[in-house]
């Protein structure tokens, strides 16, 4: 009777461990991260848009790490990200933290699977810009049940908060349009 009870005992725990498991690939998965509402920034000057993108990843970046994310300011990150010239930084190291830019995305094969990889390694987000546009914004979500990015958008009208990247100004009237418009993204190394 008690080989019975220890059996059905580890039976119990081997299915609470798999039941803990399984949601994940059950109910589909979420890459990337869930910022607090404090994270968001938007642009109060024209034409950082790249800036300010960058600072909300640094924010966020520093948020999961239990850093004091609130003194990462678009003001700080300027100082060693931004040039009036040229914008932001392809390459940028802020105290310990490296930011690099993949610069040419253009000709990747699936840039949707692209982002979404980019995602699992980086869930502080990465920066997508739009050379056409030209337009950054800051990409720190994908849920594969509703197949939607999320992100945060620099502009005052769509800044502020999370929203799905089809609402972005990115251009393009669908996600798939806005994904395949994305030519270069910054992320944390």
């Amino acid at each position: 009777m008690r080989l019975l009870r220890r059996a059905a005992a580890l039976i119990c725990v081997l299915a609470l461990m798999l039941a803990l498991a399984m949601p994940a690939g059950a109910e589909g998965l979420y890459f990337g991260s869930h910022p607090g509402d404090d994270v968001y920034l938007t642009q109060t000057v024209p034409h950082t848009c790249t800036l300010i993108a960058a600072t909300m990843m640094l924010r966020n970046y520093s948020c999961q790490r239990g850093t004091p994310y609130e003194m990462v300011t678009d003001t700080g990150v300027g100082h060693y990200a931004w040039t009036k010239q040229w914008g932001l930084s392809q390459n940028f190291t802020i105290g310990q933290v490296s930011v690099t830019c993949n610069a040419d995305i253009r000709n990747c094969i699936d840039k949707k699977a692209y982002l979404i990889n980019v995602l699992q390694y980086h869930p502080e987000g990465v920066v997508i810009y739009d050379t056409g546009a030209p337009h950054a914004i800051w990409l720190f979500g994908y849920d594969q049940d509703s197949d939607t990015f999320y992100c945060a958008d620099t502009i005052t009208r769509n800044g502020g908060h999370a929203i799905p990247l089809v609402e972005s100004i990115i251009r393009g009237e669908t996600q798939q349009d806005k994904v395949d418009t994305i030519d270069k993204i910054w992320y944390v190394l």
